[in-house]
């Protein structure tokens, strides 16, 4: 790795977006003795999502010097690192520091020249403390700031490092069956939603902050970047303009389209039920609390389905029409904590259909892109891609593809710091930039009558 870094800071002409240094990279014994392992470092990867409460991070080490027998390690060392990278345009010199503590060392390997090889398995501090408790409290208000409590006293994450929203659905009374707080907290959030029933998500960025975050909160959030999708890059290399260019290129992308109305609809993303049976007073919600299609904050213009006013495969009815299709039933006990007391389950019962619209419909389109490394972009974040037509011409009035482009929620990132620094970007949409009712001709196919409905 060193070898590949060194020239990379400093504003040399060959600086590009996947330039970075490795600055600084110390081990931390059992017993306080401190290492300097930078230059045994060959890879890292830091991963972060949406759908996980810690970032993780692998680092493969090339032992020459007996650091296993020197530092005796055991799986309980501390390590901190520190990143630098220059932007060309601006000079201006980004750091990246971060702390992790080693969950585990796998893939030990003795080289024939005599050295090792294994990877430092890594996770956050708080990540570790999570191990070392467990809760069986009461706890009553909402259940966003239930878990900003359990992140400041039980997890130990200063206040700073803090990104809550704690205005989920009104406040609750609850009691933790014994769990560690990281379990506490994803119990809790399995209920937690906003006044518009919208699912609330616990994760970690790279940059150090925890966040507590909405759907509607990544919805409502500003695009942070354009990337595009082109074949060819216009600017002169070495030049300020191959800088930016480079750096919003995407340099590969694959799909997953999930376009699957069948699996959606059976999984209550346009329409459903939510019936409920109270335990204490022995009643059943028979007629339930229907949901249909609508109030879902769209990332892009266009609903995920069309709307078809006769579909022989729903039974002649729209798809958004048939409340019946999923069904979801909860246990409530309305006199847990006294009666007409709001307690955990009654968020569910209330929203649990729109959320699942949310959940279900998340990943309506989703790409997997590589793109350059970027300490700025994070999950929980909103971008743009412009994806050019399999069939554009040069001379093509407009070239974009309105079907794969628009905006789209970072879900997750893998940082790559090797001979480069990458990034590969799990990004999703629930919604289209084209309406699906238009009525196309099929392009480049002369002489063609046969129309398709997009």
């Amino acid at each position: 790795m060193s070898r590949n870094t060194t020239r990379l800071i400093g504003g040399t002409a060959g600086a590009t977006p996947g330039s970075y240094i490795l600055s600084e990279c110390t081990l931390t014994a059992s017993d306080g003795a401190v290492f300097d392992i930078k230059a045994l470092i060959t890879e890292i990867t830091i991963t972060e999502s949406i759908y996980t409460s810690s970032i993780d991070a692998e680092m493969v080490i090339m032992d020459g010097v007996n650091l296993f027998e020197s530092a005796k390690l055991n799986g309980d060392e501390k390590i901190d690192l520190l990143i630098k990278r220059q932007d060309l345009d601006t000079k201006d010199t980004e750091n990246h520091k971060h702390t992790f503590y080693i969950s585990e060392i796998i893939n030990f390997a003795r080289k024939k020249n005599g050295s090792s090889s294994y990877v430092f398995r890594m996770l956050s501090k708080h990540a570790y403390v999570n191990n070392s408790k467990t809760l069986d409290q009461f706890k009553e208000g909402t259940i966003g700031s239930i878990i900003k409590g359990i992140c400041t006293s039980d997890l130990r994450i200063p206040l700073k490092e803090l990104d809550v929203n704690a205005s989920t659905y009104k406040n609750i009374k609850c009691i933790i069956p014994k769990l560690r707080p990281l379990a506490a907290i994803k119990w809790l959030n399995s209920n937690a939603f906003t006044t518009t029933g919208a699912p609330f998500y616990f994760y970690e960025t790279l940059k150090g902050k925890v966040k507590y975050k909405s759907y509607e909160d990544f919805a409502d959030s500003d695009v942070v970047a354009t990337y595009i999708h082109s074949p060819v890059l216009k600017s002169t290399i070495g030049s300020k303009e191959y800088f930016t260019e480079t750096s919003r290129r995407i340099n590969k992308l694959s799909s997953e389209l999930n376009l699957s109305k069948y699996v959606a609809s059976g999984e209550g993303a346009f329409a459903s039920t939510t019936r409920s049976i109270d335990i204490a007073t022995k009643t059943y919600n028979v007629k339930g609390q229907q949901y249909t299609y609508k109030g879902v904050k769209k990332l892009n213009g266009f609903d995920p389905y069309p709307k078809r006013n006769n579909n022989d495969q729903y039974g002649g009815q729209p798809i958004d029409k048939i409340a019946s299709g999923k069904n979801y039933f909860i246990s409530n006990n309305s006199l847990a904590y006294g009666a007409g007391q709001f307690n955990f389950q009654n968020p569910s019962i209330e929203s649990m259909g729109k959320c699942q619209a949310y959940l279900s419909t998340e990943d309506t389109i989703v790409h997997d892109i590589q793109i350059a490394g970027n300490f700025n972009l994070e999950s929980g974040q909103l971008i743009k891609i412009q994806v050019n037509k399999t069939s554009a011409a040069d001379n093509e009035s407009d070239p974009i593809d309105k079907m794969q482009s628009g905006k789209y929620l970072v879900a997750s990132i893998i940082h790559k710091f090797a001979d480069e620094y990458t990034l590969q970007v799990e990004i999703k949409s629930n919604s289209f930039n084209s309406d699906l009712n238009d009525v196309l001709t099929l392009e480049g196919t002369k002489g063609a009558t046969e129309v398709i409905e997009t």
